[in-house]
């Protein structure tokens, strides 16, 4: 299945003649499907300066839906990239976040989330109430290396996630994300969990496709896959 994620996103590219231009707002459509369930997600996300702010709708087959709305600010200094966020949700939900990287080439990564646990459909699938830590490195000009672990600090689940993620850029600015991660801890009926997740995003110029593949999503019994796209405007 892997594999197969793996080719879609990449077959996408054939078509691709897009010249590099300056876009400040992101449309995705993204499709899930677990256990025979389906649901859809909607996102805009718009910058304006070194302010984003997005709005989403997530729904499922079985009418269980939830909007929400968020800002968040890139702060760039030499040697320190810090970005803060705040989200709101339908059905009560407020959450913030601080991530950080700290160094040159070789850099630190440093992270923490809090919610006030109301209702949420969790789209990161890393814990929400969390601490995050590793280290990463800017190889050339453009790509990355980096690895670093989300686990929850607050609900005793011992949900941990490790992630290594490698951002390679070919010319016209096109972009590979590929994502594996590893998770393990105990789910919302306290089952002992474990299992891999591979994503892989390829973006040139307005266009995007992205896919993977989550064992174990959001520490549940079944296995997701996920595959979307969309465009820069």
């Amino acid at each position: 299945m892997t594999r197969v994620v793996l080719m879609l996103a990449l077959a996408a590219s054939w078509a691709c003649d897009a010249r590099a231009q300056d876009y400040h707002g992101k449309a995705t459509m993204t499709v899930y499907e677990a256990g025979g369930d389906t649901s859809l997600d909607l996102n805009v996300r718009y910058t304006a300066g070194n302010f984003t702010t997005w709005a989403g709708y997530y729904g499922t087959q079985n009418d269980d839906n939830q909007g929400r709305a968020g800002v968040e600010y890139d702060w760039k200094r030499p040697n320190l990239f810090l970005v803060p966020s705040v989200q709101i949700a339908s059905h009560g939900f407020v959450g913030g976040s601080v991530y950080s990287e700290i160094g040159p080439t070789v850099f630190l990564v440093a992270g923490f989330s809090r919610t006030n646990l109301h209702p949420y459909a969790n789209l990161t699938f890393d814990p929400n109430e969390s601490w995050q830590l590793g280290a990463g490195w800017h190889i050339g000009d453009e790509d990355s290396l980096t690895g670093y672990t989300i686990w929850d600090n607050r609900l005793d689940t011992g949900q941990q996630v490790t992630h290594v993620v490698l951002k390679h850029y070919m010319p016209r600015k096109r972009r590979i994300t590929l994502d594996t991660s590893y998770k393990s801890g105990h789910g919302d009926e306290g089952v002992y969990v474990h299992g891999f997740a591979e994503q892989v995003e390829d973006d040139w110029g307005r266009w995007f496709v992205k896919g993977a593949v989550d064992q174990h999503a959001n520490y549940g019994p079944d296995t997701m896959v996920r595959l979307g796209g969309g465009f820069r405007f």
